[in-house]
């Protein structure tokens, strides 16, 4: 941040901006957009050495989403060949805190896939195949936490739990990852302080117990962020490396997005709410990434709409 000196001057702090993309106009909540690069308003706050420049980035969807002050894993998810998008919507597509509908959304075409009558609270991970997305429930009547998987080709999702009750409380449960396409392992709690690691096969119904272990020492419930041993900048915020390590998604202090290209040295500001921001997930082929804060969620082309 530069250092403000001078007796009898006052200094007004603002975000000037150049548009980084203006696109056509936006229907609902699914919002598809073709892209006119502009300019962006945005100061340089972060003293990291990049320079300020405007950016091709386009907004392709923006979408609400569920609130939550409640560490619950991934709320976003790319599918590995970047085409699709998971993400929880509220079942009255207006707002909704902590559970919601899980949608997969093809940010190509827009059309998006739906689950109905089962809440979806978090932690979505993709099958290896990409044909499966596993994520929590939250069964409200009883106030417990179980585990789905939604079928991408049929439309159906398994619960994978009878009795989702594992301790006294709300038996809070995480997704560690999948052993195979049919094998998932999974995370629940076994008491105050006991944390039981489980696995379920979806072919057979059985369920293995792997080990218990301290709460501490579960990392199932933490977003993951890209940290290829890169030391970021001080005064970068929800630091996010692209797959190669080329670029960076960072906020500064007053909630500018920004996205740094470190081999030109350079960095643009995103064309969004300066909020603070809740997650970031880049797709694996670093062309796009997507953005929540607390109940909206931007899905930007990094290089433009295609």
């Amino acid at each position: 941040m530069n250092r403000r000196t001078g007796l009898g001057k006052s200094v007004l702090l603002g975000i000037l901006v150049w548009v980084l993309t203006a696109c056509t106009s936006l229907s609902g909540d699914e919002q598809m957009m073709e892209s006119t690069p502009t300019a962006i308003p945005a100061a340089d706050l972060t003293n990291d050495g990049l320079r300020v420049v405007a950016g091709r980035a386009c907004l392709l969807h923006q979408r609400i989403v569920i609130q939550t002050d409640r560490l619950m894993g991934d709320m976003l998810a790319w599918s590995k060949d970047s085409n699709r998008l998971a993400l929880i919507t509220p079942v009255n597509d207006s707002w909704g805190w902590y559970q919601g509908d899980l949608v997969i959304l093809d940010v190509f075409t827009g059309e998006t896939q739906r689950t109905k009558d089962i809440r979806v609270a978090g932690d979505l991970t993709w099958s290896p195949s990409g044909e499966r997305i596993a994520f929590i429930i939250l069964r409200p009547a009883e106030a417990q936490y179980s585990i789905g998987v939604y079928s991408l080709q049929d439309g159906r999702a398994q619960d994978l739990y009878d009795v989702a009750v594992t301790d006294e409380f709300s038996s809070q449960k995480g997704i560690v990852g999948w052993r195979s396409e049919q094998i998932l392992q999974v995370a629940e709690s076994c008491g105050v302080d006991c944390v039981r690691y489980v696995e379920h096969n979806l072919i057979s119904g059985v369920k293995t117990v792997l080990e218990e272990s301290r709460p501490g020492q579960d990392t199932s419930l933490q977003i993951v962020l890209n940290q290829p041993g890169v030391v970021p900048n001080r005064n970068w915020r929800n630091a996010n490396w692209s797959p190669d390590a080329r670029r960076v998604f960072f906020t500064d202090r007053t909630n500018v997005a920004w996205i740094g290209d470190l081999t030109a040295n350079t960095k643009f500001a995103l064309p969004m709410e300066t909020l603070p921001v809740a997650e970031s997930k880049w797709s694996a082929d670093g062309q796009f990434i997507a953005v929540r804060t607390a109940e909206n969620l931007y899905i930007f082309g990094v290089d433009g709409c295609r």
